[in-house]
């Protein structure tokens, strides 16, 4: 089990972390435990969920006005409130082009995310083949984008914006707190690298059984639970 600390600064992943993973994005509900154990660890530190997910639509299962990034560290704001968006028009422009030309086959649905979108293949029964034709649709991606796989998604998202650059931002705002990350995210690595090159103390916690550079793990949603309980008093 993680260390708990004196003074966290909480940065939580939401799909898979604060919500076990489902094949149905639109279906993905917290943890019954985490609307109610958010509310009271925000009362006593800062809190701020850290998502792929487009912030407006994270409303839909998180109705709490928390401090959130979203789409990989293009937004910042409030989830059901004001979203600042850091996406360039070029990189938007980019996205709606690729958008029309996503690859038809069986089992392909794309996930609408505001200005971005994001390709799951987990109906798909040729996974080899459909990670194939997904690859060639991304053979001349351009400049102003990065690709990330995850578990049966592809997803693309400025270049330069990550969730370790979004989390930097925030962690110069609280220089006497520890950052203390959980994730189970291929981009939560990013945030990871960035928080433990700071000299100072923090806490970064892979959820799941993936290779990672994260210095604890979770198995899941109900672990999670578990750590962030320990925070609030008995």
């Amino acid at each position: 089990m993680p260390p708990v600390v004196d003074d966290p600064l909480f940065f939580l992943d939401y799909d898979g972390t604060l919500a076990p993973i489902v094949d149905d994005p639109d279906a993905a509900v917290p943890h019954p435990d985490v609307p109610g154990l958010l509310r009271t660890l925000d009362a006593q530190y800062p809190v701020w969920i850290v998502t792929g997910r487009d912030l407006h639509a994270l409303a839909s299962f998180l109705d709490q006005p928390l401090r959130a990034i979203g789409l990989h560290g293009a937004q910042r704001g409030i989830i059901g409130g004001d979203v600042e968006q850091f996406m360039s028009e070029e990189a938007a422009q980019a996205l709606d082009r690729l958008h029309t030309s996503v690859p038809a086959m069986d089992g392909i649905e794309i996930e609408q995310k505001g200005q971005s979108f994001a390709v799951h293949y987990r109906g798909v029964d040729r996974v080899s083949e459909a990670e194939a034709r997904l690859e060639r649709w991304l053979d001349d991606l351009p400049d102003v984008l990065d690709v990330i796989w995850g578990k049966k998604v592809v997803e693309l998202r400025p270049s330069g914006l990550t969730k370790g650059t979004a989390v930097q931002r925030v962690v110069g705002q609280h220089p006497a707190r520890t950052p203390v990350y959980l994730g189970d995210d291929t981009t939560d690595e990013d945030a990871f690298a960035v928080l433990q090159d700071l000299d100072r103390e923090v806490v970064t916690v892979r959820v799941r059984e993936e290779d990672t550079c994260a210095d604890y793990r979770l198995a899941g949603p109900e672990e999670v639970v578990t750590y962030l309980r320990r925070y609030v008093p008995s």
